[in-house]
């Protein structure tokens, strides 16, 4: 197992990546092989003073075909619920999903709620020493790290399941016909074309951080490994 360690599995999408606006974030916790836990909320940019008229706004509208996540001063985007406000910067929330990483479940049961979904599937106890795993790491390094003010930087799922499973990952139907995690909003978005599934943060994340207890379960004879995150300049060195 990778003992000692938690694996947060994180998505994000945005409205717009430059300048950069997020508009979903979907994280799942898994802690020795299980997955514990998992955080889902929308974005929601206030400043649209500066976004109207502009090319940005454009994208806004264009960025729905892929995420189905409406303008955010529609009145459609009111049923992107929980939703988090921000302008500018998202160093509030950042806190809020620092905790999650770390906390036990009874002080993530006890709190953490507001504008988030916290979903809890099994008891854990807190730890600190945790990492960010996704696929494709620019867009949430960026807001991770100038927007929440996370320092720990994500990195490549899998390069780590490689390095720990010694096989590479596997993605057939990535977003066609498979068994799908939505959100609750998602779950009610229209979908003509089942080889084109709207993008949910949540649905994302859940699908890493599955296909990593399949492969958990599959080497759980073989022997533990403890594991070592070290953040050294920008590079991260992983220790077996």
């Amino acid at each position: 197992m990778l003992t000692g360690l938690t694996l947060l599995f994180i998505d994000f999408e945005a409205f717009s990546c430059n300048p950069l606006y997020p508009s979903e974030i979907g994280c799942v916790r898994i802690q020795n092989g299980c997955i514990v836990a998992s955080l889902h909320s929308f974005m929601n940019p206030t400043n649209f003073a500066i976004i109207r008229g502009t090319k940005t706004e454009t994208q806004f509208h264009i960025t729905k075909k892929i995420t189905g996540i409406p303008v955010p001063w529609s009145n459609e985007f009111q049923q992107c619920q929980p939703c988090v406000k921000y302008n500018g910067n998202l160093q509030s929330f950042g806190q809020l999903l620092t905790q999650f990483c770390t906390a036990s479940s009874q002080v993530l049961r006890s709190g953490l709620r507001k504008n988030i979904s916290v979903q809890i599937f099994s008891e854990f106890e807190q730890n600190n020493d945790y990492i960010f795993l996704a696929k494709g790491i620019d867009l949430e390094n960026k807001i991770l790290s100038n927007m929440m003010g996370i320092e720990n930087k994500v990195v490549e799922a899998e390069d780590i399941h490689k390095k720990f499973f010694q096989k590479a990952m596997t993605f057939e139907n990535l977003h066609s016909s498979r068994s799908f995690d939505f959100c609750a909003f998602h779950k009610k978005v229209p979908n003509k074309n089942l080889n084109k599934m709207k993008h949910c943060a949540l649905d994302d994340a859940l699908y890493l951080a599955n296909k990593f207890v399949q492969s958990f379960k599959v080497s759980c004879t073989a022997p533990v490994i403890q594991t070592k995150v070290i953040y050294q300049d920008d590079e991260i060195i992983i220790e077996w």
